[in-house]
């Protein structure tokens, strides 16, 4: 919850959106964990979207197998 709150005040903080997201993943939130990250992805550096992109297809996969 307190990452939610800071998200709300920082909605374009590529790395709290990011780290928010890994937890979501953790928590075994796929679906919400995808949508995170692709946002993150849109606001990270160019390198940085480059590593959440192939993590976020992963996700897409393991999404599909937890349905």
């Amino acid at each position: 919850m307190a990452t939610e709150r800071l998200l709300i005040q920082q909605p374009h903080n590529w790395a709290l959106r990011r780290d928010h997201g890994m937890m979501l993943y953790y928590n075994r939130k796929y679906g919400q964990a995808v949508q995170e990250l692709s946002i993150c992805m849109a606001f990270a550096p160019e390198e940085e979207a480059k590593v959440l992109e192939a993590f976020v297809e992963k996700l897409h996969l393991l999404r599909l197998e937890s349905s």
